[in-house]
């Protein structure tokens, strides 16, 4: 278990710490020497049979940040109020930001209880109760002591030995997910290397395991580790960890960045959070006011974007959106803490609810999609979200720190269809392909002469939606798609009369493996050569013949013969545009003609003067 102290300056955390620990973590000169911590500090002891941790942060106002950085939802709340000072303005901030951290279970301290009389300290007593009303800490217990006599330390003590106890079995949930540890202190040790330190939010990691920076990408081994002061083989959710890396120099190591799994890396300069602003702030927080955003060890300057216009005030709950200057890597459930940025006091903070780019900041689409979003229930929120419209996997698990095999998983729980790397509630691709079977059909009965519909032209639901599930009304035989059109397989394209009689005249020409230029054959039937290639343009768009260069055609039977030729040629190794002339017996100039067309059509590429097939053959 690892405690979070929280408190105004000088009420005696880090003395708390010392007395239950034996250790002084205050570490830096300067907090000697001014009397005060500014830095995070770490102690550990075994209490009750159980290893437990300490975060001690600083109580000043103007170190809320690194406050901030040594908070995490999953530990254990110690907060801090002295007697003789009573409630002050940094024991109402810190306990916002433990409640807007998420927060659980915790303690208070009531200490220097030497330093009053009786009715002080139960008039101070009654203050600590006010002021937790309502907080996750409503209830908790209330622990007497004094750090220069030692009363009520044996009894915290005893306290936090039960409550290490009773939290085994924490984070099973969060042990699913991808891993993550929010760096806090980077050193080196004389050989074993670079050394992180932070606490563990999801998933588990061990000596072996390869994981990445996520301000980089850089990707770092993991020689050996260290949980809760002590050598250990893994590490979970909510463990102090301290990992030695390999593979990366401790000037690539930052308090701010994070160690986690490559493959879920999604820097977000912009995310949507449901904002809680704290009750006692000062004034209505304001579209695009400049902000302190913190997330874990992380921070950012930003702007807050509001969805609504009306100003949200104190106590209000809300759904925005916060735009960050640098990069943060948040994660869908994860806690953020907003603070104002001229004001320097805490707005409020919440949980982020989605990590996808606005396209459109506040349409129905969106505040759709911001609705469907429950940040305790990935399931729940991937059933909703694939029923509106196609979800991609990798990107789902990227945003919600899901291995793409879980994301697949809940898809396949749900009875998702998995569609080329998305996933579709049933009843969407039933919607898209009776919307894609009438549009077709109403085509075919409006125009018998065409050949199809090109996708663009099939308006009126979500753009991936109807390419991936046309995709597999293609690959069952539904439908048929032919130069860049879709058609019913049932169709059949009356021709018009005018293409009829052009085809039964050119397609005696066309019919060789080097058909005439279009000029040799509009002289040959006698027409105008301009009229002429116009209305040759119609046979392609019936599959009757192929263009291949602006002056010559192919029957696609014939190009499928070439294609053929080149096949044969490529299983012997890459091929020049001589022994392609040779093997099938075509001019030059012509062949050119036609390896550019395989060459555009991404049958073939060029490769100096050589040429491979890498793709399809372009069908007849």
């Amino acid at each position: 278990m690892i405690v979070a102290l929280a408190g105004h300056v000088d009420h005696g955390k880090t003395s708390i710490v010392r007395a239950l620990t034996g250790v002084d973590t205050d570490r830096l000169a300067e907090e000697k020497r001014r009397g005060l911590t500014i830095d995070l500090g770490f102690a550990y002891a075994d209490i009750d049979g159980k290893r437990v941790g300490f975060v001690d942060v600083p109580g000043h106002h103007r170190f809320v940040h690194n406050m901030v950085a040594g908070i995490a939802s999953r530990q254990y709340a110690l907060l801090v109020v002295a007697a003789d000072d009573g409630v002050m303005p940094q024991s109402r901030e810190h306990l916002q930001i433990l409640n807007l951290l998420g927060l659980g279970k915790g303690v208070v301290a009531l200490n220097k209880v030497d330093r009053v009389p009786s009715e002080r300290l139960a008039a101070v007593s009654r203050d600590v109760r006010a002021l937790t009303r309502g907080s996750f800490l409503d209830g908790a217990d209330v622990v007497p002591l004094s750090c220069e006599s030692g009363a009520g330390i044996e009894q915290l003590s005893r306290h936090l030995g039960q409550a290490a106890n009773a939290l085994d079995g924490m984070g099973a949930e969060a042990a699913g997910r991808g891993f993550r540890l929010a760096i806090d202190r980077a050193f080196t040790v004389r050989g074993s290397g670079v050394v992180a330190t932070g606490t563990v939010l999801d998933g588990a990691v061990a000596v072996g395991d390869q994981l990445a920076l996520a301000s980089t990408g850089a990707s770092a081994r993991v020689r050996g580790l260290r949980v809760q002061n002590a050598d250990a083989a893994s590490a979970g959710p909510g463990d102090r960890a301290a990992v030695n890396l390999a593979g990366v120099d401790l000037a690539d190591v930052r308090r701010g960045d994070w160690l986690l799994d490559g493959a879920l890396r999604f820097p977000a300069t912009e995310f949507a959070m449901r904002l809680a602003v704290v009750d006692d702030f000062p004034r209505p927080a304001k579209h695009n006011a400049p902000l302190h955003i913190y997330h874990g060890a992380s921070h950012s300057q930003g702007r807050l974007l509001l969805l609504d216009s009306a100003p949200l005030p104190a106590g209000g709950l809300a759904t925005v959106d916060v735009a960050c200057a640098q990069p943060l890597h948040v994660k869908i459930g994860d806690r953020v803490i907003l603070r104002d940025h001229d004001l320097q006091r805490t707005v409020g903070g919440g949980q982020v609810v989605d990590l996808e780019p606005p396209a459109r900041r506040r349409s129905q689409r969106r505040l759709a999609r911001l609705a469907a979003m429950r940040p305790e229930a990935p399931q729940e929120s991937l059933l909703a979200l694939c029923a509106q419209q196609p979800i991609e996997a990798a990107a789902f698990g990227a945003h919600w720190n899901l291995p793409l095999a879980r994301v697949q998983q809940l898809g396949s729980e749900i009875g998702a269809a998995a569609l080329n790397g998305h996933l579709l509630h049933p009843q969407l691709v039933e919607a898209v392909r009776d919307r894609l079977l009438s549009a077709l059909d109403a085509h075919h009965k409006r125009e018998p002469h065409s050949a199809g519909l090109a996708i663009e032209d099939i308006g009126g639901m979500d753009a991936t939606a109807k390419r991936l599930v046309l995709g597999t009304m293609t690959a069952s035989g539904e439908t048929r798609f032919a130069n860049g059109r879709y058609a019913l397989a049932s169709h059949r394209v009356e021709l018009p009369p005018a293409v009829t009689r052009l085809f039964a005249a050119v397609e005696a020409s066309l019919d060789s493996l080097q058909p005439p230029s279009l000029g040799d054959i509009a002289k040959r039937l006698r027409r105008p050569f301009a009229a002429f290639e116009r209305e040759m343009r119609a046979l392609p768009a019936f599959g009757l013949a192929v263009r291949v260069s602006d002056n010559r055609y192919y029957l696609p039977a014939r190009l499928t013969a070439l294609a053929d030729i080149a096949a044969r040629l490529d299983a012997e190794g890459p091929f020049t545009v001589r022994q392609f002339r040779d093997a099938s017996g075509v001019g030059r100039n012509v062949v050119i003609e036609v390896l550019e067309y395989f060459d555009a059509q991404g049958y073939t590429r060029r490769e100096g003067d050589l040429r491979r097939v890498v793709g399809q053959a372009p069908s007849d």
